[in-house]
């Protein structure tokens, strides 16, 4: 079992009794996590509103931790029990938490594959549910997925790269003049066209 299973199995087991636990922090050896802690995500002080609201839950110092170990010698992982009470009832639905709600790793690259088909995206959640019938994502968090996307694609990107790019995929026919000493764009222009995006552009002598 590595560390992600780990995690992934006990937040999984977590939920199923009505709770919510999140990594409260890790200790690596290298780039390889050893050590692992994990909370209920109720358990710290309480913080400001605004705060509460966007985590979608109230800490209320909420004792329950977990820390799992990774023995070297075995070649397996441990998980150690430090505290197993919980000072706030189950939860009897979780569907509204953001945590439960989070869409898995296939599901994100799902949403970009469908997002390059131009899905809308009240059916990329729909297939997503067909996929998965136990998702209970809701379409903000589709929203959030493709923003996401969006604002990673254009990281290292200049503002010039990111309009070009506009251009090319909304089918638009675009024209730069440059300076020969520095190749820099001094204009630009563009129209509608319906030839193919991407045999769309020239550029002026």
């Amino acid at each position: 079992m590595s560390h992600d299973e780990l995690v992934a199995w006990v937040k999984s087991r977590a939920v199923d009794n009505g709770y919510i636990v999140v990594t409260a922090r890790s200790k690596k050896k290298g780039d390889v996590v050893k050590k692992v802690w994990l909370v209920c995500d109720r358990g710290g002080e309480h913080k400001a509103v605004a705060t509460r609201r966007r985590s979608g839950s109230k800490k209320i110092g909420c004792p329950f931790k977990l820390v799992g170990v990774y023995n070297e010698k075995r070649l397996v992982w441990q998980l150690e029990v430090r505290n197993d009470e919980h000072n706030h009832e189950a939860a009897q639905h979780l569907e509204g938490h953001p945590f439960v709600r989070r869409l898995s790793q296939d599901e994100q690259k799902m949403v970009a594959q469908l997002t390059e088909q131009h899905m809308d995206p009240r059916n990329i959640l729909s297939t997503i549910k067909k996929q998965n019938p136990d998702n209970v994502s809701i379409i903000r968090d589709i929203y959030n997925a493709q923003q996401k996307i969006k604002n990673e694609k254009k990281v290292g990107t200049t503002p010039m790269q990111i309009l070009e790019n506009l251009l090319h995929s909304k089918g638009y026919v675009y024209y730069t003049r440059e300076d020969p000493a520095t190749n820099a764009v001094e204009e630009k222009s563009g129209k509608t066209d319906n030839r193919e995006p991407g045999k769309a552009k020239e550029t002026l002598e």
